[in-house]
């Protein structure tokens, strides 16, 4: 007895979809904007190296160096919205998480326009090279926080949450799988030793590593397999070539799906320790450019 190999994508489904993926092209293209906005401020900054338009004492300069600062300053209102209580309903920790990321760019760029590249006193340059450690430590702990997190602002990951995903899209592989029983057995013998834990944060990482080398190859035998097998039984029943190929990229796409889905779940808990260790590290450097940056801004009024 045959059965349907993939089921028809139900409209509600497909508008979810577009939905997505419309979302995510506004998310690029807004951060590519974002990003070609900070590079042209810097390419001001570097034109100005000789002081001809402003200076860090003065005018537009100073105003850099101000409003530069204050935007540093205000990175502490994310971690509040989290902890106080009292700002518990002052708009949603997604809000206050973009503005966070936007002023940890946004502020560190203004610093460096005020500045010229000009390093200046020795405060300055503790002040100056603490606030890029701050802004670079930033970067790293946004990839660790996605890595953890559903999306960039979803709610944070758990095991038992992912593989719950995992098995109901290993239920929509089921027709596939019926087509390759083979196929089926290795990505669940793969699944069992990606999912072993080491202890260690090396064993952790050459684990992790391993396993992606080996999900490259292995997914791409068993699409391989699954491709020619779909294309066995979509002739047997008189499909339409337009029809197999449609049903080929779904395949494809819910392959893919599992793959990216399996590689969460292995990496759950390596990035939850580097996560760990990076607020060790980034927790000083802060407190540490803010003590500095307090220093320079005393010395420079009081001088």
């Amino acid at each position: 007895m045959e059965t349907a190999v993939i089921a028809e994508r139900r409209p509600d489904g497909l508008l979810d979809s577009i939905k997505s993926a419309l979302r995510r092209a506004i998310s690029t293209l807004s951060t590519l904007l974002f990003i070609g906005a900070m590079g042209v401020l810097l390419l001001m900054a570097w034109a100005n190296r000789s002081e001809a338009v402003w200076t860090a004492e003065e005018g537009w300069g100073y105003a850099f160096g101000i409003i530069g600062g204050s935007l540093m300053l205000l990175l502490l209102l994310y971690p509040l919205r989290k902890r106080w209580r009292v700002m518990a309903k002052w708009l949603t920790v997604k809000f206050w998480f973009q503005t966070h990321m936007v002023f940890g760019v946004l502020g560190p760029v203004l610093i460096m326009m005020h500045s010229s590249y000009h390093l200046g006193s020795l405060n300055g340059r503790v002040a100056f090279f603490s606030m890029l450690l701050v802004a670079v430590s930033g970067l790293f702990g946004r990839y660790f926080y996605r890595r953890i997190h559903y999306g960039l602002y979803g709610r944070k990951a758990t095991f038992d949450s992912l593989r719950a995903d995992s098995q109901s899209l290993e239920r929509k592989l089921g027709p596939l799988f019926k087509l390759n029983p083979r196929s089926k057995e290795m990505l669940l013998e793969f699944e069992e030793r990606a999912l072993t834990l080491h202890e260690g944060m090396l064993a952790s990482a050459i684990h992790w590593l391993t396993m992606r080398l080996k999900a490259r190859r292995l997914y791409r035998r068993v699409l391989h397999t699954l491709d020619v097998k779909l294309l066995a039984a979509g002739q047997r029943k008189q499909w339409s070539h337009s029809r197999i190929k449609r049903e080929q990229l779904r395949m494809r796409r819910l392959l893919t799906k599992h793959r990216r889905l399996l590689r969460q779940i292995q990496e759950f808990h390596f990035y939850e320790r580097l996560f760990s260790l990076w607020h060790l590290l980034h927790l000083p450097l802060f407190i540490m450019m803010l003590i500095s940056g307090f220093v320079h801004v005393y010395a420079v009024h009081a001088y």
